[in-house]
């Protein structure tokens, strides 16, 4: 997966939004952030999941999925592998991400 298709796949989402911030591509729903693209991380996404939703995704793909090192990691901050992510995979944890956004917790 390339830069282009995550963000493609994050803006076909309901009433997600693109902004730009400190060298970021950060995607917003109800006005959190549920996403980001860009630097340092080049190559990388990281996604806003619960803890639990995190879990499943590293179990099922480890090599894509792995939780950000210390505490946003334990709070369901996920590392995304774009090189190694399939489309379909990754677009349902966006949804997972966008739903959590849009419930208050995000």
């Amino acid at each position: 997966m390339t830069p282009d298709t995550f963000r493609l796949t994050a803006l076909s989402l309901p009433n997600v939004q693109a902004r730009s911030s400190l060298g970021n591509e950060e995607f917003r729903v109800a006005g959190k952030v549920f996403a980001s693209l860009g630097s340092p991380m080049v190559g990388q996404a990281v996604i806003k999941l619960t803890p639990q939703d995190q879990a499943l995704f590293v179990q099922e793909a480890p090599s894509v999925f792995a939780p950000k090192p210390g505490g946003p990691g334990a709070r369901g901050e996920t590392i995304v592998k774009l090189a190694l992510a399939d489309t379909e995979r990754l677009r349902r944890a966006l949804v997972a991400a966008c739903s959590k956004a849009t419930r208050g917790k995000g």
